[in-house]
C-alpha cells in the first residue's frame, strides 16, 4: 500500500494560536467592566417595637456576613462567587476585595465562563489572521498604487492651489505697474571675404549667424561689434586672410535670413560679386593680410 503524506500548512497552527491569544486578551479586557453585587446574610431579622419583622432594616456591615456574592459580566453572564465567610464590610470600596490583585483572578476566570464569546472571537481572529497571511501581498499590491495616486493627486491639487494664489497675487501687484515699452532692435550678421593662406589661395565668403543689435548705434559701437565677432570666429579664420569684413542690419529677421541665403547661394541661381549698397546698413572695411 502506498503511504499518503498529509501536509498541514504551517500558517494554520500559527494563526489558530495567534487567534486564541487575541481572543483571550479581548474578552479579558471586556471583563474589566464587570459589576459585583452581594446579598447580606440577615439570619437574625430586625423586629420593630410592635413585634413585626423589618425586611429593609439597617445592618452593621462589620458584623453582617455575606450571604451571596455575584459578578455580572458585560456579556450578561451572572457568576456565583464563593463568600468564604466574608463580612459585608470587606466588599466595600477601598477594601482588600476591591484591590486589582484580587479582581484580576476573577476577570481571568470569568473569561472561561463567557466561553461562547471566547470561541466566537477566536474563530473571527483566526480567519482574519489567515486571510492577511495569505492575501496580504495581494492587498498591498492593490492598495499601494491607489494610495500613491491619492497622494500625488493631493500634492498636485495643493501645488495648483498655491500656484493659483500666487498668480492671483502677482497679477494684482502688476496691474498698476506700467509695462515697459519693447526695445527697438535690428537683426544683423557679419560677412567676411577671405582668402586661403596655405593652399590654392582661393577666395570665399563666410557669414556669421544672425544676432540682435540696438536700433541706433554709432561707428564706435559698430567697429566694436565687428572686432568681437571676429574674435569669436578666430578658429574658423586662423588659416585665412581677411580681405574685407562688414556688418549688414535689417529691420526684420526674415529680411536678414533672405539676404544670408542670397550671399550663400541658397535658393538662388545667381551670385553677384558686389552687394547692393542700400542693403548694407553698416561700415565696411578692407583688410589685407589680417
Amino acid at each position: 500500500m502506498e503511504k499518503k503524506t498529509i501536509q498541514v500548512d504551517s500558517n494554520i497552527p500559527k494563526s489558530v494560536l495567534i487567534g486564541f491569544i487575541l481572543a483571550f486578551v479581548t474578552v479579558f479586557t471586556v471583563e474589566h467592566f464587570s459589576t459585583f453585587s452581594y446579598i447580606p446574610n440577615l439570619s437574625t431579622p430586625s423586629i420593630d417595637n410592635s413585634g413585626k419583622i423589618v425586611l429593609s432594616g439597617t445592618y452593621d456591615t462589620r458584623t453582617t456576613p455575606v450571604g451571596a456574592l455575584y459578578q455580572t459580566t458585560p456579556f450578561g453572564t451572572r457568576i456565583d462567587l464563593p463568600t468564604n465567610g466574608m463580612m459585608c464590610s470587606e466588599l466595600l470600596y477601598d477594601s482588600e476585595f476591591r484591590s486589582y490583585s484580587n479582581k484580576i483572578v476573577l476577570y481571568a476566570k470569568s473569561v472561561f465562563n463567557d466561553y461562547k464569546y471566547l470561541l466566537l472571537f477566536w474563530m473571527a481572529y483566526t480567519l482574519i489572521v489567515l486571510f492577511f497571511k495569505r492575501y496580504r501581498l495581494k492587498v498591498l499590491i492593490l492598495t499601494f498604487p491607489i494610495t500613491i495616486t491619492n497622494c500625488e493627486n493631493k500634492i498636485v491639487q495643493e501645488k495648483t492651489s498655491i500656484q493659483s494664489d500666487s498668480t492671483a497675487q502677482n497679477l494684482k501687484r502688476t496691474q498698476n505697474i506700467p509695462q515697459p515699452q519693447k526695445e527697438q532692435i535690428k537683426h544683423a550678421f557679419v560677412v567676411f571675404k577671405v582668402r586661403d593662406k596655405y593652399f590654392d589661395h582661393k577666395e570665399s565668403v563666410m557669414v556669421t549667424g544672425i544676432f540682435d543689435t540696438p536700433f541706433f548705434i554709432d561707428a564706435d559701437e559698430e567697429y566694436k561689434i565687428l572686432d568681437d565677432v571676429q574674435e569669436q570666429c578666430r578658429l574658423q579664420l586662423f588659416d585665412k586672410n581677411i580681405l574685407e569684413r562688414f556688418m549688414m542690419r535689417f529691420d526684420s529677421y526674415a529680411q536678414a535670413s533672405r539676404e544670408k541665403e542670397r550671399i550663400l547661394k541658397i535658393n538662388s541661381t545667381t551670385y553677384p560679386e558686389q552687394y547692393e549698397p542700400d542693403l548694407t546698413d553698416s561700415v565696411s572695411t578692407s583688410v589685407n593680410n589680417y
